[in-house]
């Protein structure tokens, strides 16, 4: 149980995007665990396999809840994993809250707006601004 909750976790936090990860993980556990079910029915059939059945029914379970068991597992790790994941993505830009980010206004152009007194307003500033603007197409 604990290797699928590891298994899981890991593909919850690694698998973009990350819900595609959670189901990737229940359904490689739950492949596993029928595999493990189905291989235990056809071996059960078998002559002289009691000894094996035991020591499989004692790693794998007897009944459907200890089969589900280790799906539950993988999907409550992936779904931890990709939850704790996504706050601690390092890909997103970080928030940082400055003064002059709350003074300031970007206009609709993405530049921000000049408040009342920053700059002195003259006229070489609209030349060289312009000819930036001229420059860059805008």
């Amino acid at each position: 149980m604990v290797a699928f909750a590891l298994v899981g976790a890991l593909l919850g936090l690694f698998w973009r995007p990350r819900f595609v990860g959670v189901v990737v993980a229940v359904v490689l556990a739950g492949v596993v665990q029928g595999v493990a079910a189905w291989s235990l029915q056809i071996l059960s059939a078998q002559v002289n396999r009691e000894h094996l059945l035991v020591q499989l029914h004692a790693i794998f379970g007897e009944s459907a809840v200890d089969f589900a068991g280790p799906v539950l597992a993988a999907a409550v790790g992936a779904v931890f994993a990709a939850l704790l994941g996504g706050l601690t993505d390092a890909r997103r830009p970080p928030v940082v809250v400055t003064a002059d980010g709350l003074r300031r206004k970007a206009g609709k152009d993405g530049r921000y707006a000049r408040m009342e007194g920053m700059v002195e307003d003259r006229a070489i500033h609209a030349k060289a601004e312009s000819r930036i603007d001229s420059i860059l197409g805008l």
